[in-house]
């Protein structure tokens, strides 16, 4: 019998019980629990990724759209709800105020995601005389100007606008704004259309195979009473107010749409020459458009929302046009260039804009009077004219006509006075979109912002400066500066949208507006007809997108998939891949600014900031989190705590457990939650080899890798404070069967350990992660207890906690007890401190009882940091057979 037991029989004190040996429902409770805690990991994990792709996307690394930023968000508010839900599991009603502040932000999150833009008017039809640049918002940048410029005394045809009122009316009807939203969503290929980087494009397949579902969705839909009757009464009072019933053109003019920055150009449907009994099934067609792949691209690629894109109609008389075309302010390419350029075909200005026939070029000096400088005429074989019925058609020029200027010096000079009146009002350069009538008038049908360079091209080196080779072909007009390299891709059809490969240069016959759908794709365009003046030119050079146009016989010279480098300023086509023209070409154009942009900045200030960065500061509650960051930062160390004391306080029947074959002279126990084994293990014991649990053998590893040289020797003053102790706690007795001799556990899974050590005199708590994920990885550990008095076992923590310090640890000492943290770790960084904690576990034993003496806690320090560096930079051997 110890000298302890003696002296408790003495003083009269029974043993303590032995522990019941009946099955522990602790066990399928702290199974229950790490099943929990298992989940709140993974959910933490993907929440922080989620966190992480959005300001990857605030950064400019990824192109996105609002399918990313809702997607992303519903994602995120789910997992941090489920981490709030696995929380409450282990800890059941401890956080009551975790449910209410997730509540708020998520409301925040919600309303910041919302549409900022909203129609201003409920009216569904407004009459061209009440349109202004107020208006905007309600009737689209296009018909705005045009009331405008109407108030300004500028020639324009009267008409009306049929308001975004009416668009929402028309989406709201029967539910078919709801059906398309469901159609995206659920679209396979949704999150790849909408978010899609431009390194990785999407299949141009899904983009037209889903444009195509939602646009026959909106055709077939019928047209609310409301604003059919609407249409009607605006149509009838255009009739009224011209004396007679007039054939009309519907053009797009969607809010946002001919803005600076966002023309939109050719990317809406418009439709010319109808009647008033098509007015309704017209009506949808353009509304269609806004679906349009090239439409739906342009947002994207422009970062603009698409539940702000209200489609707004105008409604306009038409003009029997002898020409038409395009006029510019000044050159969009070197805006040093101020002369007034117009670009004019024979017959309807839509020939100019989707670039299908030739056009002549006139050049207008500023000044007083106005000059006309420069002229280039083509021969004409084609224009675009008005059929018998509705509609308009393309025909052959007359012979006679062909060789014939399209405008006269003084139209021409006229025309220039118009847009010189234009920009001043507006005070920044123009796109003006005109007619020339039969009667001989010029009437402007569109003005918008003219997208401009923002600085002149520099002068082209010198080819033999930069040792180009010879070009295949010099030809045609700078759309868009820049360089591109590619494999030549042809442009017939809408099949060939299909297969266009990701840096293609697009040869096409014609500039034509659908083009714009893939040219997110491309390199460089380039195209045997059409104008700087064109859609496809104005959007190219909003995306950035090398353009030459009017480039003869590219598709002749040219052949499919052969490598050339196209030098739009230069406009020169080279063999093969130039580097010396490819080293300066710019990045893609940055979202930042963008509508989208603008949200995902709104709901990141919810999301990603963290506050709640100290666990020990009073200002660790769940009252006090303000962020997802903050909720996840708090849920994820507080399941951690709930864990840790949930090992620590609760005792594990050993008929639960597995007892480990080992030659350290202690009972140990494994409790295998999961996949802690490498198979099933029948009976009562369990050697090493079988374990699989690479946390708890890190641990072994510490443990055994030192032999216990055995207690220290004592001195008269360590003797007396150990035998009092012993006499006054029951579990002080290594002898007896005591909590502190028989409760040895690791509790482990394939990553996970939880490790209780009660024998010595003192209590060790090891629990921690160590898998793939490093986010998810932790130590917690903790130290007390002894058989000395109060003073030596707080030397004997303050030296443990100086060893792990000197060791990557957070250390916190109070009195005897230790405390330390490790996070956020690769697993074999951790694997490496598991190690150096098992040897402490072992190696600290009994150690308060020599703590009076300076002489030995400087010995001891000096070799157990010894070992422990040794142990640091070793690889131990790993237990398995």
């Amino acid at each position: 019998m110890g000298i302890a037991a003696v002296i408790k029989r003495l003083l009269g004190r029974p043993s303590p019980p032995s522990p019941p040996e009946t099955q522990s429902d602790y066990e399928l409770l702290f199974r229950s629990r790490y099943e929990h805690f298992q989940r709140l990991l993974a959910a933490n994990n993907a929440a922080l990724d989620l966190m992480a792709s959005i300001e990857a996307a605030l950064r400019g690394e990824r192109h996105f759209g609002m399918y990313f930023v809702r997607s992303t968000a519903t994602t995120l508010l789910a997992k941090v709800y489920a981490m709030i839900g696995h929380l409450q599991e282990l800890a059941p009603g401890r956080y009551p105020e975790l449910g209410d502040r997730f509540q708020a932000i998520a409301d925040t999150i919600r309303c910041r995601m919302a549409p900022q833009v909203h129609p201003q008017t409920s009216a569904l039809v407004l009459d061209l005389e009440d349109l202004h640049t107020d208006l905007a918002s309600d009737v689209g940048a296009k018909m705005a100007h045009l009331g405008t410029l109407r108030r300004l005394g500028l020639p324009v045809p009267d008409g009306f606008a049929i308001t975004a009122a009416a668009c929402q009316a028309f989406f709201r009807h029967q539910g078919l704004g709801e059906d398309i939203a469901c159609l995206v969503q659920s679209h396979a290929m949704a999150g790849a259309l909408f978010d899609t980087n431009p390194d990785d494009p999407t299949p141009a397949f899904s983009i037209l195979e889903l444009c195509a579902r939602i646009q026959a969705k909106i055709l077939q839909a019928p047209v609310p009473e409301e604003v059919v009757v609407a249409i009607q009464e605006g149509y009838h009072r255009l009739s009224k107010r011209l004396g007679y019933a007039p054939s009309v053109a519907l053009r797009s003019s969607a809010v946002g749409e001919d803005s600076a920055g966002t023309t939109f150009a050719g990317q809406h449907r418009s439709l010319l020459n109808l009647r008033a009994e098509s007015l309704a099934e017209a009506y949808k067609e353009v509304l269609a458009s806004k679906y349009s792949p090239q439409a739906t691209v342009y947002r994207h690629r422009k970062g603009i929302r698409e539940d702000e894109v209200f489609m707004a109609v105008g409604c306009l008389a038409m003009i029997g046009a002898v020409a038409g075309g395009v006029a510019y302010s000044c050159d969009p390419v070197d805006p040093t260039d101020e002369r007034i350029h117009i670009t004019a075909a024979l017959g309807a200005a839509k020939g100019v804009v989707d670039g299908s026939v030739p056009v002549d070029h006139f050049w207008v000096a500023r000044g007083e009077p106005p000059c006309l400088v420069a002229t280039i005429i083509t021969e004409k074989s084609w224009r675009i004219v008005q059929t018998e019925g509705e509609g308009v058609r393309r025909e052959r020029v007359p012979p006679s006509q062909a060789t014939q200027p399209c405008l006269t010096e003084e139209q021409s000079v006229a025309l220039a006075r118009m847009v010189l009146a234009i920009e001043a009002h507006y005070g920044t350069p123009q796109d003006v979109e005109w007619a020339l009538s039969f009667k001989g008038e010029l009437v402007i049908l569109q003005a918008r912002p003219l997208e401009v360079q923002p600085t002149s091209p520099p002068s082209p080196a010198p080819a033999a400066d930069l040792q180009l080779p010879e070009p295949l072909l010099c030809a045609g007009q700078t759309a868009c500066p820049g360089v591109g390299c590619g494999p030549v891709h042809f442009l017939r059809n809408n099949v060939d949208m299909l297969t266009v490969p990701q840096g293609a240069i697009l040869v096409c016959a014609d500039a034509l507006p659908k083009w714009a759908a893939v040219l997110s794709q491309a390199g460089a365009v380039v195209s045997e007809r059409g104008s700087t003046a064109g859609h496809l030119g104005t959007v190219a050079r909003e995306f950035g997108i090398p353009a030459l146009f009017g480039v003869e016989k590219a598709t002749t010279l040219l052949q499919p998939g052969q490598e050339v480098t196209v030098d739009a300023q230069r406009r020169c086509l080279y063999p093969g891949r130039v580097e010396s023209l490819l080293a300066s070409r710019p990045g893609p154009p940055p979202l930042a600014g963008t509508p989208v942009y603008a949200t995902l900045e709104r709901i990141a200030q919810a999301i990603i900031p963290l506050t709640l960065t100290d666990p020990d500061s009073p200002r660790f509650r769940a009252k006090h989190c303000t962020t997802l960051h903050d909720i996840t930062r708090f849920c994820h160390e507080k399941a951690v705590v709930e864990m840790f004391a949930f090992g620590r306080d609760h005792d594990f029947a050993p008929r639960a457990s597995k007892q480990l074959k080992t030659v350290v002279p202690m009972q140990w126990w494994v409790l295998n939650l999961d996949d802690g084994f490498t198979h099933e293990v029948s009976g009562r014991f369990v050697d090493l080899a079988s374990i699989a649990s690479t946390p708890m053998l890190a641990l072994w590893r510490g443990i055994v890798a030192f032999p216990w040289e055995g207690p220290p020797s004592l001195d008269g003053r360590g003797f007396l404070s150990v035998l009092f102790q012993s006499s006054t706690n029951p579990n002080l007795e290594p002898a007896a069967a005591s909590q502190y001799t028989t409760r040895n556990y690791f509790i482990i899974a394939r990553h996970f350990c939880s490790l209780q050590c009660r024998f010595g005199y003192h209590f060790t708590s090891v629990e921690t992660m160590a898998g793939p994920r490093p986010r998810e990885n932790y130590i917690r550990f903790q130290f007390k207890g002894g058989a000395a008095d109060e003073a030596r076992r707080a030397r004997r923590a303050q030296l443990v906690g100086e060893l792990l310090e000197a060791f990557h640890f957070q250390v916190d000492i109070s009195s005897d007890n230790v405390t330390a943290r490790m996070d956020d770790c690769e697993a074999p960084f951790i694997e490496k401190h598991l190690e150096l904690l098992g040897h402490l576990i072992m190696h600290t034993r009994q150690l308060d009882m020599v703590m009076a003496q300076d002489s030995m806690v400087a010995a001891y320090r000096q070799r157990l940091l010894a070992q422990m560096r040794w142990l640091y930079e070793q690889a131990l051997p790993s237990y398995r057979p």
